[in-house]
């Protein structure tokens, strides 16, 4: 084995934890919530929209600044974007396990490498909060590469970067769309984790694996390595 490979939201990083802290904030600080009952419909509405982070951020906020009872009637989608920025990725928590897997592979001299769809700005800074950018050999955010998963391209630049065939290397995912199957298109082999259930079939490749914890990554890694 030369490299592995991980997404970062709900994979290594546990975003939809994280937006649920981040969401209980902004409704606090923007939205005009008339009892407790109303704030959680709130808190609600804001997480649906946001679709698992899988919006464009600006659409989503001034969906926001149009449908929620604001606050102050000043505020503007700009003043609600620039709060996302500011502050989402201090609600940033590891995933369980994520920092045991990656200083375990790093001391077994396994190369590291992070792609990960989004705003550059927004995906270091989760790493920072969470002081894991020290463990990469290389880190891949969409929007400085200018592709995103599951274009085979995102990881090839990882590998390029990595100098590693992408036949020795493995990518640890939870979509099976964007990250088994982009990952798998690229010649690496798919780890699927288990955040929600997935039916097995056409949306994983054949050869994927699948953990329910990132901690069963390291017993995968103790043998011979397993190819397609």
């Amino acid at each position: 084995m030369e490299a592995v490979l991980f997404d970062l939201d709900n994979t290594l990083v546990n975003r939809k934890q994280a937006f649920e802290q981040f969401s209980r904030k902004f409704i606090d600080r923007f939205a005009a919530a008339h009892n407790p009952e109303h704030r959680l419909r709130l808190v609600e509405q804001l997480r649906a929209a946001d679709r698992n982070g899988y919006r464009e951020k600006r659409e989503l906020y001034e969906e926001m600044r149009r449908t929620l009872p604001m606050r102050e009637e000043a505020t503007t989608a700009e003043d609600l974007l620039a709060y996302w920025f500011a502050e989402f990725p201090s609600c940033t928590v590891a995933m369980d396990g994520a920092e045991l897997v990656l200083r375990e592979l790093k001391s077994r001299g396994v190369r590291i490498g992070c792609v990960s769809n989004g705003s550059a700005r927004t995906q270091y800074a989760k790493l920072d909060q969470v002081q894991f950018r020290g463990y990469f050999d290389a880190v891949i955010v969409s929007e400085e590469a200018g592709v995103k998963k599951p274009d085979r391209r995102i990881y090839e630049m990882a590998l390029s970067r990595l100098q590693a065939r992408p036949e020795n290397c493995w990518f640890v995912g939870d979509h099976p769309e964007k990250d088994a199957q982009g990952a798998a298109a690229a010649g690496l082999r798919p780890v699927l984790l288990l955040t929600t259930p997935v039916e097995s079939g056409p949306l994983l490749p054949e050869g994927t694996l699948t953990i329910n914890k990132l901690q069963e990554l390291l017993p995968l890694c103790t043998g011979p390595f397993l190819r397609f």
